[in-house]
């Protein structure tokens, strides 16, 4: 029981969390932003479908994990050709798993570890947003939600660095055990 817990509070914590942040700063933003180009009955008929917006919410969420997934793969990847240079990126990206499944991570490591893949997560759809913003409505780089998202992007990825330097403290822990 525990462990379905445990498994869903992961899918929660990567997955279903920074969907719904980005689905909110977004919807946030357009109303704080009359003037961009979906216009409010759109977003209402948007905001009384529950399956509409529980879609676009879903599809927001795979979104960023798909990327995420991407960016982790091309860590791992550069990791192991950089293995001797970098021991411990090699540990957070390729004998975490190793570690997992043989016991030696435990429930705290385990929170450390997903809220690191959390921030890159959320960092993932505050850059969804800006593309949004700039691409699809048009907006300068200079109007205030680019540079608000920028700001916001900027915290994001300081948290990122920290949350992966616990992360890979967690790991060396582990490692002891």
């Amino acid at each position: 029981m525990i462990e379905a817990i445990s498994k869903n509070l992961w899918l929660l914590l990567t997955i279903v969390i920074p969907g719904f942040c980005t689905y909110g700063v977004w919807r946030l933003l357009l109303l704080l932003e009359p003037g961009t180009t979906l216009d409010v009955d759109t977003m209402d008929g948007i905001d009384d479908s529950l399956i509409i917006t529980s879609s676009i919410i879903i599809g927001i969420a795979l979104s960023q994990q798909a990327f995420a997934i991407a960016i982790e793969a091309m860590l791992a990847l550069i990791s192991k050709f950089n293995k001797e240079r970098w021991p411990d990126f090699y540990s957070l990206f390729c004998e975490r798993f190793e570690l997992a499944s043989a016991g030696k991570i435990n429930e705290s490591a385990t929170r450390i570890i997903g809220n690191y893949f959390l921030s890159v997560n959320m960092s993932i759809g505050i850059v969804f947003l800006l593309f949004y913003f700039v691409a699809y409505s048009r907006m300068s780089i200079v109007d205030w939600i680019p540079i608000a998202l920028i700001t916001l992007l900027t915290a994001t990825m300081i948290t990122v660095v920290f949350r992966m330097l616990n992360a890979i403290w967690a790991i060396k822990a582990c490692k002891k055990i």
